[in-house]
């Protein structure tokens, strides 16, 4: 996926990672996909990855975008 970039909000861009990385639906929506993530992301890297889900779904994706970021698993160009 390097080279792809991806635009809208938080959430949007986890549906639009979820609809490239789990085509067949086995991961219902953005929110079970940012789970999912988070889970790989710990079995990964050894480090913790806890996102609240007392939060709403675009702080979650904000989060785990956030996450993913600091590891180098994906660039920010613009974080507004």
């Amino acid at each position: 996926m390097e080279g792809v970039e991806y635009t809208g909000s938080g959430t949007e861009i986890m549906e639009q990672l979820r609809q490239i990385n789990v085509p067949n639906g086995r991961i219902p929506d953005a929110e079970s996909y940012i789970r999912y993530l988070c889970a790989n992301f710990t079995r990964a890297t050894g480090l913790p990855c806890v996102i609240s889900e007392s939060v709403p779904v675009e702080d979650q994706a904000r989060a785990m975008i956030a996450r993913l970021a600091e590891v180098g698993g994906l660039l920010l160009l613009d974080d507004s």
